[in-house]
């Protein structure tokens, strides 16, 4: 069964990338390219689609620097570079421009601020009735109802 499009990945098309290993960590765990722009403080689908619409060669040494800025990873630019190439290859493409059948939107969210101006409006029209009603003293939940003061003769004495 398919997931609904709410909970699919943003951009299938990414995975192969965000999910290839750039290395280990220093517990020698692998480390994802995913954990990789975690680490730099980036958004991984933003960042892995700003480097698919770069030239393969701007991609490469875009990436080159990322890896190099990785924290706790030390290694020679050659090796970073060899690194992003083959990374840049598990893109889903790299031309400069993005082509309308390979673009995968993400799912849009749903007008939330529609929603809340609709409760929001709710709950004035509901408060402008209770202090109407509280003004006239008209309450439906009141077994008090404001009589009219007449003055009678037997009450004034």
């Amino acid at each position: 069964m398919a997931l609904r499009r709410l909970y699919a990945p943003f951009r299938p098309d990414l995975n192969k990338f965000l999910f290839a290993a750039v290395g280990e960590e220093r517990n020698g765990i692998p480390l994802s390219m995913m954990s990789a722009l975690a680490q730099l403080d980036l958004d991984p689908w933003e960042e892995a689609g700003r480097l698919s619409t770069l030239a393969k060669q701007e991609a490469i040494e875009r990436l080159t620097g990322l890896i190099l800025r990785l924290p706790g990873m030390r290694r020679p630019s050659s090796e970073a570079q060899q690194i992003a190439a083959e990374l840049v290859d598990a893109l889903p493409m790299h031309k400069g421009e993005a082509s309308p059948a390979q673009e995968v939107r993400r799912a849009a969210p749903r007008n939330i601020a529609s929603g809340k101006a609709f409760w929001l409006i709710c709950l004035a029209v509901a408060a402008i009735a209770f202090f109407l009603m509280l003004s006239q003293r008209d309450l439906p939940f009141s077994d008090q109802r404001l009589q009219p003061a007449i003055e009678t003769p037997a009450n004034s004495r």
